[in-house]
């Protein structure tokens, strides 16, 4: 079969347009953001990343209906990466988007009969990256009455491009303000780096590519594959001895979830509601992914709907013991932004198995709890971004402790990020950076949140770490002192 690129390349406007997207990108990926932070050109790049598709969206190129209702949540991803300082935010996010968007391309011109395929990368188009681009660029320089077109613009910009610098050089030099911005808003890394040889390239061609080959990974998804059913003898003895497995260990989490813990006398309360939560969290996600493989290939077996129906239920009630037991925890210790994560983890396990009995009962079809699934997914994704869960963490601890202020672990907010400083108003709580922070002068390290909220509160509660040295003759003196006592 033969494979051959998008028409739409051949349109000169756009295939132009692809160029200029990738050169600048590969600008500001090697001269103009921040290496440690997201900042303003990080935004740039990601808001660069989605003309392309935006446009095809526009146009109605796009053979793929779901890739529209994907814009909201990527424009959601961006916004909240440049308000929010949190490590999810700031460390992971970014690595999602760029991952998700790459996925949106790959999927944006293939035929898909439901939603969630979107999220699943299939590769049509062959792989063949140079007949690729010499395939793009004789579309784009075809010889004829373009060339004296493109001369034109040639001589426009070697006209134009020296009476720029020179103006550039005048202005620059005749008001400090105008200075101040261009050297704030591009600031650029020039000097020489042997990594450039590689990078410049690089980033140039790896954008042209994806945008060529995406653009042209046309394939015709829409058939339903008839699958094969299960042998029930098998699936009657798996589900049915997890079932067993199961059953005795709600059995003994029922005194527990409807009454008083039962705690072993070699064990304290908190150690006891530590105890699980995690482990619990995972025997969830294994029965998820049981439950889907199965129902790939449910063909409406009684016995199967019995003992699935059985399994699921026995896990939602394992997740509500550990709902239950991260409650009593948090009510111990407190809170923390990898407990909160926890919980709002188990509570989308939760409503999708309880999801799954309903699509169980109902024999509703695969595809359609593939796609539940899936947009559920999305929505708490952007639900738990869209939280400011390093404050939401700082305020429930101080306002928890209130009372006993000798039980809160100070040293764990003071390592939140920036997002935390208004919760820590009005107490002797500093929020700790390490080696390196932001210039809001700068476009590149500018972050709309941290800056604002810097700008607002101040830097009495946002203090760099100090590394203390050993000092023998000091603790030699404190351990004299003790002694003393």
């Amino acid at each position: 079969m033969e494979h051959t690129l998008n028409p739409i390349l051949k349109n000169k406007k756009f295939a132009w347009l692809l160029l200029g997207i990738s050169f600048a990108l590969m600008v500001v990926e090697n001269f103009l953001k921040t290496e440690w932070f997201i900042g303003t050109w990080h935004i740039v790049i990601y808001l660069l990343l989605l003309i392309p598709l935006a446009v095809m969206q526009w146009k109605s190129k796009l053979i793929n209906p779901y890739i529209k209702w994907f814009f909201p949540l990527l424009l959601l991803m961006i916004w909240d990466m440049f308000y929010y300082s949190n490590e999810l935010l700031q460390m992971v996010v970014p690595v999602i988007f760029y991952l998700l968007v790459v996925t949106l391309y790959l999927s944006s011109m293939q035929s898909v009969h439901s939603f969630y395929q979107t999220l699943l990368v299939s590769f049509e188009l062959p792989w063949r990256g140079v007949a690729h681009l010499k395939s793009f660029f004789a579309n784009l320089f075809i010889h004829g009455d373009d060339r004296q077109l493109y001369f034109r613009i040639g001589l426009a910009l070697l006209i134009t491009l020296p009476f720029m610098v020179v103006f550039i050089s005048l202005l620059f030099s005749a008001d400090t303000n105008f200075s101040s911005f261009i050297t704030h808003l591009f600031d650029f890394n020039l000097g020489f780096k042997s990594r450039y040889l590689f990078t410049i390239p690089w980033y140039f061609f790896a954008y042209l590519l994806l945008f060529i080959y995406a653009l042209s990974n046309h394939k015709d998804r829409t058939k339903i594959t008839e699958t094969n059913p299960l042998d029930m003898l098998i699936v009657g003895i798996f589900l049915g001895m997890i079932n067993l497995l199961f059953t005795l260990f709600v059995a003994l989490q029922l005194p527990f979830l409807f009454g008083e813990p039962n705690i072993p006398t070699d064990m304290n309360l908190a150690e006891f509601a530590r105890e699980g939560f995690f482990q619990l969290m995972m025997v969830m996600g294994i029965v998820l992914l049981i439950f889907l493989f199965i129902m790939r290939r449910f063909k409406g077996e009684k016995i199967a709907l019995i003992l699935l129906s059985g399994l699921l239920v026995q896990t939602i009630i394992m997740g509500i013991v550990s709902l239950k037991k991260m409650y009593l925890y948090q009510s111990i210790k407190g809170a923390t932004v990898m407990r909160y994560y926890v919980e709002w983890f188990d509570y989308f396990l939760l409503i999708t198995l309880s999801l799954g009995v309903l699509f169980l009962v109902r024999k509703l079809a695969f595809s359609k709890l593939l796609n539940i699934v899936a947009i559920l997914g999305l929505l708490s994704f952007a639900i738990v971004i869209s939280l400011d869960v390093d404050y939401m963490v700082a305020s429930h601890n101080i306002e928890k402790f209130k009372s006993n202020p000798s039980d809160l672990d100070k040293d764990a907010i003071s390592r939140l990020s920036i997002d935390a400083l208004p919760a820590i108003q009005g107490t002797d709580i500093s929020i700790i950076y390490y080696n390196r922070t932001r210039d809001c002068s700068y476009t590149s390290n500018y972050h709309l949140g941290f800056c604002s909220k810097l700008k607002k509160y101040g830097t009495s509660h946002y203090k760099k770490y100090v590394y203390e040295r050993y000092n023998p003759t000091k603790l030699t003196k404190e351990i004299k002192d003790v002694n003393a006592q």
